[in-house]
């Protein structure tokens, strides 16, 4: 393969500077022209898979719906050791999720006088990730409240269904 060498002329004026410019700007049109076909084209694309994947992902969502109230009303039995059940085709139970409820006047302030200005954020809001080291006694006096609550979760073993459906193509 051939190597190529680049044509590229000096600069010698002003006025061959203005015209390097120029040739800057029309290509950066040209490609900004071109980025912005390409985004229209993976809009439509995404716009078109989101239409073609609905019906599938309110049945994903159904089922998980299914599986989280059969978990809910078996929760007693199915959950007395662990807080998942793992079964050939994938996984579901609950995980703890913690978050900080707090009373955003009031609870501002009392940071403000308790000089735990660590956990304001510069737009003057309290800072919920921050306050979550702090113990609820502390909490409490901010008036503020850690909420610990089980969210449902559920994942799919790919591996084990694409695994199930070589079996039936043998």
């Amino acid at each position: 393969m051939a190597r190529l060498k680049p044509s590229v002329k000096k600069i010698e004026t002003v006025e061959d500077a203005n015209l390097v410019l120029k040739e800057i700007g029309l290509l950066e049109n040209q490609l900004q022209n071109i980025d912005g076909e390409a985004n229209a084209r993976i809009a439509e694309i995404k716009a078109a898979a989101s239409e073609q994947g609905k019906t599938i992902r309110k049945r994903i969502t159904d089922l998980s719906g299914l599986l989280g109230a059969y978990a809910e009303y078996n929760r007693d039995e199915l959950f007395v050791e662990r807080k998942s059940v793992k079964l050939t085709f994938g996984i579901f139970g609950y995980r703890k999720s913690t978050s900080i409820s707090i009373k955003t006047k009031t609870t501002l302030e009392l940071l403000k006088k308790l000089k735990l200005n660590r956990y304001i954020r510069v737009k003057e809001e309290p800072d919920r990730e921050a306050m979550a080291e702090l113990d609820d006694d502390v909490l409490s006096q901010v008036d503020a409240v850690r909420k610990v609550k089980d969210d449902f979760f559920c994942e799919a073993d790919k591996e084990e269904i694409n695994k199930d459906l070589l079996k039936g193509q043998v």
